[in-house]
């Protein structure tokens, strides 16, 4: 128990609180004056300084009272006594030294309110409990399905963007494409020049009139590796041109985009 806990009990001292005249102990000390009621409250409130008190003369004139004709009434006597005793109790604490303890042992109020905590949490625990225990139990308020099926999950999602995000993610996935189909060149193959000009001295030799470069031409071969038809007719006026550079052959042309024609030029006409 502790101190705190002595100034706080309540005994029952009604007959001595409603003592009146000669009936009630008046006490005569040289720091106070009055009822011993009274003074005992001013003690326990701290409002009167209790070292300035003589128990002495307290417990004499208590006796005298005690021995006087009028206090007859003995349960006002026992009140009386009950006062006086927290009185000496209250200045024995004033004049008695405090309990020294060691600095890792914990004094009497530290016990008391770690014990008063481990209530609280004990209390707590147990309202869990309690919580927990309403709730429904397997096997007790709810059971297991027999036959249990397989949960689906369905998941709905709802798009919000602006006119800004959609032409982004828009581009984003047009480039992708672009990307999967990048230009990729193809080797195709060409009909030989040196074969066209070998092909076309061949051919001056019956070359004496005016002819188209397309009947001069090489007849192009049939297959899925053959040369396009143009290369043909490329080589054969590349060639053609070379010829005509060495005086060999004669081109002529009417206009532009007009049919080209060649002859293999006579021996008679010096080369330009």
């Amino acid at each position: 128990m502790t101190e705190s806990d002595h100034d706080t009990i309540d005994v029952d001292l009604a007959a001595a609180e409603e003592a009146e005249g000669r009936d009630a102990l008046l006490l005569a000390l040289d720091a106070f004056e009055g009822p011993l009621a009274l003074l005992l409250d001013l003690a326990r409130a701290k409002k009167i300084d209790i070292a300035k008190l003589s128990v002495a003369e307290i417990a004499d004139q208590y006796l005298a009272f005690i021995a006087d004709a009028h206090a007859q009434n003995m349960e006002l006597a026992s009140d009386y006594l009950v006062m006086a005793a927290w009185l000496a109790l209250l200045k024995s604490r004033l004049l008695l030294p405090k309990p020294h303890l060691p600095e890792d042992e914990p004094d009497q109020q530290q016990l008391a309110d770690a014990l008063k905590l481990k209530l609280m949490r004990l209390e707590l625990a147990r309202a869990a409990a309690k919580r927990l225990d309403a709730m429904p139990q397997l096997n007790r308020d709810v059971f297991l399905n027999g036959m249990p099926r397989p949960t689906v999950l369905t998941k709905t999602a709802a798009w919000t963007a602006e006119l800004y995000h959609l032409l982004g993610a828009y581009c984003a996935e047009r480039a992708k494409s672009v990307r999967r189909r990048a230009y990729r060149t193809f080797a195709r193959r060409a009909f030989p020049l040196e074969s066209a000009r070998r092909k076309l001295e061949q051919a001056l030799v019956n070359l004496r009139d005016w002819q188209t470069i397309n009947a001069v031409a090489p007849a192009s071969e049939a297959g899925p590796d053959a040369p396009p038809v143009e290369s043909y007719l490329a080589s054969t006026f590349g060639a053609a041109l070379e010829l005509a550079r060495e005086g060999k052959m004669d081109l002529r042309q009417a206009e532009a985009f007009a049919p080209l024609f060649v002859r293999a030029r006579p021996a008679s006409e010096p080369a330009p």
